[in-house]
C-alpha cells in the first residue's frame, strides 16, 4: 500500500503533536510532584491550604475574595514554595453562627481556620447573629477589657452590648460608650464591688441620665 506525501506528512505531524503533548504533560506532572509547599505559621485549616495550592498560578485574585486575609506572601526557591498568610485581627467567636468576627466587622466561617487558632480567641460572641462592632465599642473596647474580665459579649437590639464577665456577672452597657462612662466605671467599680451585694448584674443603660441599677 502506497501513501501519498501528503498523508505521510499529516501522519508525521500527528505523531509530533502527540509527542509534544506527552512531553509537556509529563513535565507539568513532574514539576508539581517535586514542588514542596510550606505554609509558614499558618492559622488556616489544611483543607483551605489545599485549595490555595490548587490556585497558586492565580493566587492574588484567588485570595482577594477572602476578606479576612489581610495580606499574603509567596516565596519560590528551587523546588520549594513558602506561603505566609496574615489574617486580620480577630475580635470574637460566635458558636451559634459558627463564625469568626474580626475587628473591621469582617466575618468568616470557622471551617477556614485550624482548631488552635479558634481556641486562642478569648472572647465569645453569644449574639443570635454575629455581633456588629459599632464605633463606640471599637474605640473603647480595650479600656473596657482592662476594667472588666470579659468572657462573653452580646449585641442587644442592634444598638448596645451586654458584657458577661468570667464570674458570670453581667454589665449592661448603654448605647453611648464614652469617656464619661469609662471615667465613672474606673473610679467606682471597686466601691461597687466592695460595698454592695451586686452579684447578678450592673445596669448602666441609663447612666447618662444619672441612674444605675444593680442586683
Amino acid at each position: 500500500m502506497k501513501f501519498s506525501h501528503r498523508e505521510i506528512f499529516t501522519h508525521l505531524i500527528s505523531i509530533f503533536a502527540l509527542t509534544l503533548l506527552f512531553y509537556f504533560s509529563v513535565k507539568h506532572l513532574t514539576k508539581n510532584q517535586h514542588n514542596i509547599i510550606n505554609f509558614i505559621d499558618s492559622n488556616i485549616h489544611e483543607d483551605f491550604e489545599f485549595e490555595i495550592t490548587n490556585n497558586l498560578n492565580d493566587i492574588n485574585n484567588y485570595l482577594k475574595k477572602y476578606l479576612f486575609i489581610e495580606s499574603h506572601l509567596l516565596n519560590r526557591r528551587n523546588n520549594e514554595i513558602d506561603i505566609q498568610i496574615k489574617l486580620k485581627k480577630s475580635f470574637a467567636l460566635n458558636k451559634f453562627t459558627n463564625e469568626v468576627i474580626f475587628h473591621d466587622n469582617t466575618t468568616a466561617p470557622i471551617i477556614y481556620f485550624n482548631q488552635s487558632y479558634l481556641d486562642a480567641i478569648d472572647l465569645v460572641d453569644i449574639s443570635k447573629n454575629s455581633i456588629h462592632i459599632n464605633n463606640y465599642l471599637n474605640e473603647h473596647y480595650l479600656t473596657l477589657s482592662n476594667l472588666f474580665n470579659i468572657d462573653k459579649i452580646e449585641y442587644i437590639d442592634d444598638r448596645r452590648y451586654n458584657l458577661i464577665l468570667s464570674n458570670g456577672k453581667i454589665v449592661m452597657l448603654p448605647k453611648v460608650i464614652d469617656s464619661k462612662l469609662l471615667f465613672f466605671i474606673e473610679n467606682n467599680i471597686d466601691l461597687i464591688e466592695k460595698s454592695t451585694n451586686y452579684e447578678e448584674f450592673l445596669d448602666l443603660r441609663n447612666f447618662h441620665n444619672k441612674t444605675i441599677r444593680l442586683k
